[in-house]
């Protein structure tokens, strides 16, 4: 299974939800895909 999280972020770094979404992902198990969206994130 292929597991989409969108991050939230302020354009610096993730917001803790993300993290703790991935982690939740994680113990699920199968492919993480995390879309970092925005004008000017690629610091995330």
């Amino acid at each position: 299974m292929t597991i989409l999280v969108i991050a939230e972020h302020n354009n610096a770094e993730l917001n803790a939800a993300t993290l703790n979404t991935v982690a939740a992902a994680a113990a699920i198990g199968g492919d993480i895909d995390v879309l970092v969206a925005g004008a000017g994130c690629a610091a995330v």
